[in-house]
């Protein structure tokens, strides 16, 4: 039949859209190698890369990065891995059966067909989060299912412009013109990123997140990328992880033309299918770095790389890091992020929840939540106070927790996207926490039934609560004694003037402040 063109609508964040033909091949990958040497050295690394990655995804619910996991096994891999899985105390419920596609990375699965080999595909969680996905699941909810595998809000987004509205089999042309921005006609696109936000490599089995980016230089994905990865070097998987960000930092090319798309990277080339267009496309991606097994050339992505300027490398943000975590210069979000004017004015508000949560944990230690961290710079300050203490902490804000994992890099995985007053990944199994902080306001906005299951966790799962205000809330209400019962707490302390004080949730103390 004659195909007729169509055409991807233009969006807030895509001015560039594809001429699309209405067919699309069905699912291939082949891949060309340049040399022997190179395919000697990087298949085999390839292939342990994607081992390694199959365990990061489940064992990253275990590190709290995520609350679910999706993986393809087949029924005599269940045997084993089902065992492994339920001796971490998680739960694995078949969501769908699948044929057996042989290919690294498919976008489409492949229909089951009695008789044939087949695969399950498994979601991973604890037995609510698991529920609660196999209802999305069924009910094809991708907002759901996208927050519950923890991929970015801003890519859940460009998923479903992209992906279900504009029914795209290959994300790679939008992702650039967000990245690049472009004007109508625009077929040839060069950009820069961090490889964490690296998605060239799919094909090969080769990512550092498990989503769709919708940027190539996306912070949240980078963040939940470091996180990733820092998972894959707990469980024992260090030199994949450094093998995997060397290959994401190289340059690499993707062209479509007629259904057909080709990435070529300095070692190997990768044909596959993609959105049919009747003229061809190209991303550059430039890298920062080449192996010694490189294809040397005149063209693109065989020169030798340009390095990208100092901002944009992993060495320069990992500075940044060291720039943050500890005392010195502070970047303009330091203050600003935690509605500050200034870094003063944020010492000055931190001073009185810092001493009394210090007096508090009186030196042992121990997990201490804040319960709407913002970036994290009263848990640095609390940290920095107590030898021992471990910050946990959850905002509602993406660029905020970002920020929060720069500064505290070891504990990067603690910190998490969400509501507080209803994100269960804050209590896994039997946690509990040293001392929980909390600014009263966040319960009275919530009201009664809403805040009962988060003042109950505090009742039950924490050995002190410590709650604070300053600047309006205090001045509504006229005190944080005040303040606190309006939420549904109880002051320990009841000196008026307090602008941190401890509370008990049920009416009474428990004990008297140390």
């Amino acid at each position: 039949p004659t195909a007729m063109p169509r055409t991807a609508m233009p969006d807030a964040t895509s001015t560039a859209p594809m001429d699309r033909f209405d067919f699309t091949l069905p699912d291939f990958t082949r891949l060309a190698w340049v040399s022997d040497r190179a395919q000697e050295v990087w298949q085999p690394r390839l292939a342990r890369i994607t081992t390694a990655w199959m365990e990061i995804e489940w064992r990253a619910v275990l590190a709290g990065v995520r609350r679910c996991a999706l993986t393809m096994v087949s029924p005599e891999e269940f045997m084993t891995r089902g065992a492994d899985w339920a001796g971490e105390g998680l739960n694995a419920l078949p969501v769908e059966m699948a044929g057996v596609s042989g290919q690294p990375y498919s976008a489409t699965g492949v229909p089951y067909r009695p008789g044939e080999p087949f695969v399950f595909r498994f979601v991973i969680g604890r037995p609510a989060d698991v529920v609660e996905f196999k209802q999305a699941w069924d009910d094809a909810d991708q907002e759901v299912i996208g927050n519950l595998l923890g991929y970015p809000s801003c890519c859940r987004e460009f998923f479903r412009r992209v992906w279900v509205d504009d029914a795209m089999v290959d994300t790679t042309w939008p992702m650039a013109v967000a990245t690049a921005g472009a004007t109508n006609g625009t077929a040839t696109l060069d950009v820069e990123g961090p490889p964490e936000s690296n998605i060239l490599w799919r094909w090969m089995g080769v990512r550092a997140v498990p989503h769709l980016p919708c940027r190539f230089d996306c912070a949240a994905t980078v963040a939940l990328a470091d996180q990733l990865v820092a998972v894959g070097r707990d469980c024992g998987h260090g030199q994949e992880m450094d093998w995997l960000l060397e290959i994401l930092s190289w340059p690499a090319e993707w062209s479509a033309l007629h259904g057909i798309a080709e990435v070529k990277t300095p070692v190997v080339k990768v044909s596959t299918r993609t959105d049919a267009t009747p003229r061809k496309y190209v991303v550059r991606r430039h890298g920062t770095s080449a192996p010694d097994e490189a294809l040397q050339g005149l063209s693109f992505p065989f020169e030798v790389p340009v390095k990208l300027r100092l901002t944009a490398t992993r060495g320069f943000r990992k500075g940044l890091e060291n720039m943050v975590a500890v005392d010195g210069p502070r970047p303009a979000w330091y203050a600003s992020d935690n509605g500050f004017s200034s870094v003063a004015a944020m010492e000055d508000a931190h001073r009185p929840i810092v001493d009394l949560a210090t007096h508090t944990l009186g030196g042992r230690g121990g997990a201490v939540l804040d319960l709407g961290c913002g970036n994290g710079a009263l848990l640095e300050k609390v940290v920095q106070a107590v030898p021992g203490a471990v910050p946990h902490g959850i905002d509602v804000e993406p660029a905020r927790i970002a920020h929060a994992r720069l500064l505290h890099p070891a504990y990067a995985a603690n910190f998490m996207v969400g509501d507080l007053l209803d994100d269960a990944q804050l209590w896994p199994g039997d946690r509990r926490y040293a001392l929980a902080i909390l600014m009263p306001g966040r319960l009275i906005e919530a009201g009664p039934a809403r805040r009962g299951p988060l003042l109950e966790r505090l009742r039950t799962r924490c050995d002190e609560v410590l709650v604070y205000a300053y600047g309006d809330w205090l001045e509504r209400r006229g005190s944080l004694r005040e303040l606190a019962a309006a939420g549904g707490l109880a002051v320990v302390d009841r000196a008026p003037e307090r602008r941190a004080a401890l509370v008990v949730t049920g009416g009474a103390p428990r004990r008297t402040p140390r």
